[in-house]
């Protein structure tokens, strides 16, 4: 079957094209006009702006599964709207969205609540679904790198806060099933990693890595605020990323499940297995 994925050239995308490709599965990649396109001979690359999704009629159309993964966007659930909706008018019967752990249409976490209401357009739409809700990236490491380099230092304002944190190849490997075994349709499937810990633990794997003692610095979370203003970061994105930091803290994102190995038969990775694939970026920058 030919499967469509939309965020192909991303951090999960990426890696779930690679899973598809390798068992013989045909891939739609949907990517942003000008970008990068994914290679391998069964790969078709097409280009498609997700903000407007009136314009996918054209890629979607001939595609019965669809792995819909969308960026960080102010009106999320609007636009997941959208999406869906042309999807269904395009004849897709399945979609596995890429949601995110904690998604309630209900919460007051603005990146929480848009996941929900992105969710609820799938689960109101009458297609085959199936909801991934992951915890945070461990491939997100690296957006640590800057401070890393600078100042041996990881600077968040999560406190002690512990979080099972999870490897986008293990999602990746969830959603390569999602997408073509059965077993999966009409769940939301929360994904971990295999332990819960604090940015202090996360900080001395990073230091055996790197090959320097790195440690991991609280601040305030208005200090936060006002470092991402400086550097650019929209209003919207700041709250989003503020509100998610408080549900860390107040130990939202503990929970560890048996997701990965109940649907793929094997442990997820932990970050310290992780860690020395972001040695290089994170140690350089």
């Amino acid at each position: 079957m030919t499967i469509a994925v939309t965020g192909a050239t991303g951090t999960v995308g990426v890696r779930l094209v690679a899973r598809l490709t390798g068992r013989g599965h045909r891939v739609r990649a949907l990517v942003r006009p000008g970008g990068r396109r994914p290679a391998g001979d069964l790969v078709e690359a097409v280009p498609a702006d997700l903000e407007r999704p009136e314009t996918l009629r054209e890629a979607l159309t001939g595609i019965t599964d669809l792995f819909l993964l969308t960026p960080l966007h102010p009106d999320q659930g609007s636009l997941h709207r959208g999406l869906v909706d042309v999807a269904k008018r395009a004849g897709v019967e399945h979609v596995v969205r890429l949601s995110a752990f904690g998604a309630d249409p209900a919460s007051p976490v603005l990146i929480h609540r848009q996941h929900g209401e992105g969710d609820q357009a799938v689960i109101e739409s009458g297609l085959r679904y199936t909801l991934l809700r992951p915890n945070a990236f461990m491939q997100n490491a690296v957006q640590w790198a800057h401070t890393i380099k600078a100042r041996d230092t990881i600077v968040l304002p999560v406190g002690p806060a512990k979080v099972s944190m999870i490897d986008a190849g293990d999602i990746a490997e969830v959603a390569a099933v999602a997408l073509t075994e059965n077993g999966t349709d009409y769940r939301s499937l929360d994904l971990t990693g295999p332990r819960a810990i604090s940015y202090a633990t996360a900080a001395a794997i990073v230091s055996t890595v790197v090959g320097r003692h790195i440690t991991h610095v609280d601040i305030a979370p208005d200090e936060a605020g006002r470092v991402m203003a400086a550097n650019g970061v929209p209003e919207w994105a700041i709250a989003a990323r503020l509100g998610l930091y408080e549900t860390l803290r107040a130990g939202e994102a503990e929970h560890v499940t048996t997701t990965v190995a109940d649907w793929t038969g094997r442990q997820p990775r932990d970050f310290a297995e992780v860690a020395p694939d972001l040695a290089a970026a994170l140690r350089d920058g």
